[in-house]
């Protein structure tokens, strides 16, 4: 699921209708269970990016350390002897990594927006509380 799908599902599941709260009151199990359930399918979807990260990773250090298979150097020469000490410059600057990195950052806001709805859905029946007495107080009942 993309983010931008993602957080228009977030809008649609949290907007709570005022004349229908006891509907969504009784809906607020079902939605917690279905951003449980999708908080684990990204979290797996977060490990698999980060085992490919670690793989990419190791690669491209074989790459840039001159350790890498020689037909890898046949499809992308590469004629510079680095240091060990810079080899990390050309590792933070490798596109194939900047790539994935950013993948990874992208899954972990994906969760952190999933986990935030949870919260919110969790705490609505609090908010449904609130509102009913406040439209109790507003029709005159005070008890």
């Amino acid at each position: 699921m993309n983010m931008n799908d993602l957080k228009e599902m977030c809008k649609r599941d949290t907007k709570v209708d005022s004349i229908d709260l006891d509907g969504y009151s009784i809906s607020i199990p079902e939605l917690s269970s279905k951003y449980f359930q999708l908080r684990h399918e990204e979290k797996n979807a977060l490990r698999f990016l980060e085992n490919q990260y670690k793989s990419i990773k190791l690669s491209r250090w074989l790459y840039y350390s001159g350790k890498a298979n020689p037909s890898e150097y046949e499809k992308q020469p590469f004629d510079l002897k680095v240091l060990k000490n810079d080899l990390y410059m050309f590792l933070d600057a490798d596109k194939m990594i900047m790539n994935i990195k950013d993948k990874i950052e992208e899954q972990e806001e994906k969760i952190r927006l999933i986990e935030d709805t949870a919260k919110v859905i969790q705490n609505a029946s609090f908010n449904i509380n609130n509102a009913i007495k406040w439209k109790k107080f507003l029709s005159g009942d005070l008890t």
